[in-house]
């Protein structure tokens, strides 16, 4: 036990090596018994500890935490002699007391005593001008001496009621009490005979020209709103107005002859059947509409606003302070204790300074009597006059006020049915605007036009107008366009994708061929203008009206292909218009295809398939329409492009040799063989001659 206790007691020991300065404390929280804590392995004998410390600071380690962690140096204020000279020095006053003169006289803190005694007593300007410093000087603290305290200073002080006042001598010397003790015994201590009276008359001179200003311009104020109120025809109808509504809202029992001003509080919250209008919105909607004369009321009485938070009551009472303040300065100057110059500090300038002011002040204090008394005339007056009563304390603090709440509710109710009517005009200019609109678009359609949105409009628009109804409307003059052009040009339509075959010196049979497909493709999908302006060419198939078509290419010219084409874009630009019904007509076409193909797969034209080994049936081309294309072109087109399509979908590619599987229709099955020529039994399958 007792090796044990040895590391502890030696821990006490410090070591050696200690800081050259003072450094931050760690405040630790100790361990109470460390020797059975993991604390007691580092409990080290000192000379383990010095050689510990030795080895840190070797490393830099105790310089380091010594630079980073120095304590600041503490200055300890009032330190100095002054400081230790003033502690010794007796004061008298209260701590309050002397605190509070430190803190007025902060502005004169490096002032001695008697340099801030002589500029109170001389009444210089850089005291009265001070607010702080003359409100200090006039509190109670200073004007009352209690009694402890007079008995205290007694000895330092001087009596200059007395005769030969400022050749006696003190008892003791004020150089014993401090420095504030020294300003209030030579102020309020020793004055204080007429210290009050002599303080209340230099705040005057400073004071009663911005009071006046202040008071008078509140009391005018006053008269000028009673008025206003008084001579306002404009708001008695509008009150008559609202009484009148209001009589007959109620029942018998209920009938009123007038109305107190705090009624006027109560029609914002009458509210209607759809809890949207009330009826203060309704007065005012009325008078707008009905009798705008009266809106001029607003500008009248606007003055309420203003003055809706005055009291008017606490108004007549500073009005009469002002007014009895200057009269009891007068008369102490008459009568009372500041009419004894001889009882003053022989430096003492106050009867001087405040006779300057004197005169001034009198004939405001006669001007401001004049207006208390016509602003309480006044004010009694208008209260009787709207049926308040003028005894009640409640309604004279809050008349103003009413009045107040109700024209800013007036307000209120204005912007509120101004913009509630502009919505109403907005919404009816869109209905009415729609239902022209809707109109227009009806007579348009009556009258064989496509209906136009509001946007077209401007030189762009109309010129696409007037495009449209130049387009060409027969389609099968634009058929025969098509037709004749790429006769004009290749004689034969090639695949998509394969080399172009020489153009052969006989191109009638070609040409008819061309002339079938052009009229089934163009029956088939709208698309096939733009693949006969990208020049995109397909395999020629057996056609009808060669002929007629031949003698119409010979009266193509150029500008009518120019032509055409803007017939093909105007044409587009339409279908776009009408979008939906283009996509209803597509989708039909595609549906009409299908049942088609369906129809031909199951029937008797079975046969018309490809062989068992893949291979492509190749018949010569007859040179005669056969009877199916005697039933005109339409009918022949869509059977074509309906055996086209079957076809595409089951021949294989040939590279240089375009092949087209033609599936006859009903009829060409049911014919003789003599009407068709040599044929094999299966249904046709023609091949174009190689070149």
């Amino acid at each position: 036990m007792a090796s044990q206790a040895l590391p502890s007691k030696s821990t006490a020991l410090m070591p050696s090596i200690r800081p050259k300065k003072k450094l931050k404390a760690l405040h630790w929280e100790k361990v109470d018994a460390p020797q059975v804590t993991v604390w007691a392995s580092h409990a080290l004998t000192p000379e383990a500890k010095e050689e510990k410390y030795t080895e840190l600071a070797k490393k830099g380690v105790l310089d380091e935490v010594e630079r980073l962690f120095m304590a600041k140096e503490t200055k300890i204020f009032g330190g100095s002699a002054a400081a230790k000279q003033r502690k010794d020095k007796k004061q008298i006053i209260s701590n309050e007391l002397h605190k509070n003169l430190q803190i007025a006289m902060a502005k004169f803190s490096q002032y001695p005593a008697d340099d801030v005694v002589r500029m109170i007593i001389h009444c210089d300007a850089d005291i009265l001008d001070n607010q702080v410093v003359m409100d200090f000087l006039q509190r109670d603290e200073l004007c009352t001496i209690p009694e402890n305290i007079s008995k205290q200073m007694a000895p330092y002080s001087r009596d200059w009621t007395g005769p030969n006042a400022e050749s006696s001598e003190r008892e003791q010397d004020p150089a014993e009490i401090t420095r504030e003790d020294q300003i209030y015994l030579y102020t309020a201590f020793e004055l204080n005979h007429y210290w009050k009276a002599r303080m209340r008359a230099l705040a005057l001179t400073r004071s009663y020209e911005p009071d006046y200003e202040h008071i008078s311009a509140k009391l005018q104020q006053v008269v000028k709103v009673s008025e206003s109120l008084r001579d306002s025809v404009a708001l008695m109808n509008v009150l008559g107005l609202i009484l009148d509504i209001g009589n007959f809202m109620n029942d018998a029992n209920k009938q009123a002859q007038g109305f107190k001003l705090s009624s006027l509080a109560r029609l914002g919250m009458v509210k209607d059947d759809k809890n949207e209008t009330t009826f203060a919105d309704l007065v005012e909607r009325i008078v707008r509409n009905q009798y705008p004369e009266w809106e001029g009321f607003v500008d009248d009485i606007n003055g309420v606003v203003q003055i809706q938070k005055l009291n008017v009551d606490q108004l007549r009472t500073d009005a009469k302070k002002y007014i009895d303040n200057i009269k009891n300065v007068q008369a102490s100057l008459d009568a009372g204790n500041l009419s004894d110059p001889k009882k003053f500090h022989p430096q003492d300038r106050v009867s001087q300074i405040v006779q300057r002011s004197m005169k001034d002040a009198r004939r405001k204090a006669e001007q401001m009597q004049l207006y208390l008394e016509e602003m309480v005339k006044s004010y009694d007056d208008i209260m009787v006059f709207y049926g308040e009563d003028n005894a009640d304390e409640g309604a004279r603090r809050d008349f103003f006020a009413k009045l107040a709440a109700f024209l800013l509710e007036w307000k209120k109710s204005r912007e509120k049915n101004i913009s509630l009517e502009e919505a109403r005009k907005r919404t009816e200019a869109s209905l009415a605007r729609k239902r022209n609109n809707a109109a227009l678009a009806n007579g348009a359609n009556s009258g064989g036009e496509a209906p136009q949105l509001p946007a077209t409009s401007g030189a762009m628009d109309s010129l696409l107008e007037k495009l449209r109804a130049a387009a060409p409307q027969a389609r099968d003059q634009r058929d025969r366009r098509r037709r004749a052009r790429l006769r004009e040009r290749h004689q034969i339509r090639v695949a998509s994708g394969q080399r172009m075959p020489d153009i052969p010196a006989a191109e009638g049979t070609e040409g008819e061929t061309n002339d079938g497909n052009d009229s089934t493709n163009n029956i088939a999908s709208n698309d096939d203008t733009d693949a006969a302006e990208t020049e995109l060419l397909s395999l020629p198939i057996l056609g009808s009206d060669s002929g007629a078509t031949s003698k119409d290419s010979t009266q193509i010219s150029e500008s009518e292909d120019v032509a055409d084409r803007a017939a093909s874009m105007l044409q587009g630009l339409r279908d776009n218009a009408d979008g939906e019904r283009s996509r209803r007509r597509r989708e039909s076409a595609e549906e009409e295809r299908r049942k088609r193909r369906l129809r031909r797969r199951n029937g008797p034209t079975g046969g018309s398939k490809d062989s068992a080994d893949g291979s492509v049936l190749s018949l010569p081309e007859p040179t005669t329409p056969s009877r199916a294309d005697s039933r005109g072109p339409e009918e022949s087109t869509a059977t074509s492009s309906l055996a086209e399509e079957d076809a595409a979908s089951q021949r294989p590619v040939t590279p240089m040799t375009p092949v087209i599987i033609v599936s006859p229709t009903a009829e060409q099955h049911y014919r003789s063989p003599s009407d068709n020529g040599p044929n094999d039994g299966s249904p046709g399958k023609y091949s174009e001659p190689s070149d």
